[in-house]
């Protein structure tokens, strides 16, 4: 009778625990993780028989009450391998990375692992090579530059240019690990080295991403609700020259309000070109901020207090555009 009790006991604390980790991890638990909270071989074949734990793999479980959703399959695919972790387009798109999508996932292992996977397309590289592990979701994957390495054979070149832009922008790499990642697999043959090389290679800290970009970051500076309305892309009828209009435009403060995207080998005339322009916005009464892509990257607070600061202080008559 004592037997019994105590089995009965043993297997509803193997439940529970596994149940907590399937909960930590997206439904998911491997067939290790089963043995290592006490299950035996045949409580193992006895839940997979009667569908309370669904097969996903070969040794990778979940709960007949977890939804089957993607971030299911993906940690089901990373439980299926040793030292694996997302990668690619999967990583991208757990990072927040433009232009990926949810699609089967990706995933990378040591070099001595099996490829062979029913659930992800699956690389290996070299246990020196492997890439870093942090958790998103918590999901393993590879960290931001290495994911951008990667995407570097799927994408366009503009498309991968984008998303590296927009990855400078919120912090996700800096100009020192890109490079690091690039001293890495100098000489390697894998696939997109030579579209990530182009892209970064002159990239430094001084690098400004695309006007597109900074304009993002402007924008999202200028909807604090302390700001009044934002016209973008203001026309100035004053301004003849192409182009013919400015980032943003605050008409109750008079106020322009520029993403510098000037860069060192910016030609001479251009550069004389925005000056002519805001000694001009000067004269008709208006007044001028500009911001370069370390300012609204780095300092976002900064750039709003003195945006603030300055439509603070008295003005002449509401300008017209």
């Amino acid at each position: 009778m004592f037997s019994g009790i105590w089995h009965v006991a043993t297997v509803s604390d193997i439940d529970r625990k596994l149940a907590a980790l399937a909960n930590r991890q997206h439904g998911t638990f491997s067939h290790r993780q089963a043995v290592a909270a006490g299950a035996t071989h045949g409580q193992i074949k006895y839940r997979r028989a009667s569908g309370a734990w669904i097969v996903l793999d070969r040794a990778v479980y979940a709960l007949d009450s977890s939804p089957p959703t993607w971030n299911r399959q993906v940690m089901a695919a990373i439980l299926s391998k040793n030292r694996a972790r997302a990668s690619g387009l999967t990583a991208g798109v757990l990072h927040g990375m433009p232009h990926c999508r949810k699609a089967r996932p990706e995933i990378t292992i040591p070099a001595s692992g099996s490829a062979t996977s029913k659930l992800a397309i699956v690389r290996r590289r070299s246990d020196f090579k492997t890439p870093k592990l942090i958790l998103i979701n918590r999901i393993p994957t590879t960290d931001a530059p290495t994911t951008l390495f990667d995407l570097a054979s799927r994408l366009r070149p503009a498309q991968l240019q984008r998303t590296i832009d927009d990855c400078l922008v919120r912090g996700k790499v800096t100009a020192d690990e890109l490079h690091a990642v690039l001293k890495a697999y100098d000489g390697c043959r894998l696939s997109g080295t030579i579209s990530f090389r182009e892209a970064v290679e002159e990239i430094t800290d001084a690098y400004v991403p695309s006007e597109s970009v900074l304009e993002v970051s402007l924008m999202g500076v200028l909807g604090d609700p302390r700001i009044p309305p934002v016209n973008a892309q203001a026309k100035l009828s004053w301004w003849h020259e192409l182009p013919h209009r400015v980032d943003t435009f605050i008409p109750t403060w008079s106020l322009i309000v520029e993403a510098d995207g000037r860069t060192y080998h910016t030609k001479r005339s251009d550069f004389e070109s925005d000056r002519r322009r805001d000694n001009l916005a000067v004269a008709h009464g208006y007044r001028v901020l500009r911001f370069t892509y370390r300012m609204l990257n780095e300092d976002p607070a900064e750039v709003l207090r003195i945006i603030l600061k300055a439509g603070s202080q008295p003005s002449g008559p509401i300008a017209r555009v």
